[in-house]
């Protein structure tokens, strides 16, 4: 039987080489989806590579989707059909979202909407994004 003992440590090069390729792997996996994801959010198909608002524009974009399933659920409903309550899973937290999205202490900004600035205000005190990793 082979004790952890008996395996052969591995030295702090080989530790490096593989958290090098562990990262490696998670920004690729990453970089993928954020790719798969501006392809099916409409308007994201050519947008910088900035990982902050392509996740807001999907938020939105479930957002919406979200609203227009609760609508045909509402809709069966009022016509006496049963609805699956798998159906209504995910619009549990739509509510929670929209709540959330309008306290602008919360950073949540709706995509029309913009940080507004003081006159005299420094960059950055408004809770603008930092992208300085935008394009891992």
């Amino acid at each position: 039987m082979v004790t952890v003992d008996d395996r052969p440590r591995l030295t702090e090069e080989e530790k490096k080489q593989n958290h090098i390729q562990s990262e490696h792997k998670r920004r690729t996996q990453i970089r993928n989806g954020l790719e798969a994801v501006s392809k099916i959010v409409p308007g994201c198909e050519n947008l910088q590579r900035s990982e902050g608002v392509l996740l807001h524009k999907l938020v939105e974009f479930m957002a919406v989707h979200m609203e227009e399933r609760q609508k045909m659920i509402e809709e069966l409903e009022s016509l006496g059909e049963e609805v699956d309550p798998q159906m209504k899973v995910c619009l549990r937290n739509l509510d929670d979202y929209h709540k959330n999205r309008s306290k602008p202490d919360e950073g949540a900004m709706s995509a029309s909407r913009s940080p507004t600035k003081e006159p005299g205000e420094q960059p950055g005190e408004q809770g603008e994004e930092d992208d300085s990793h935008a394009g891992y």
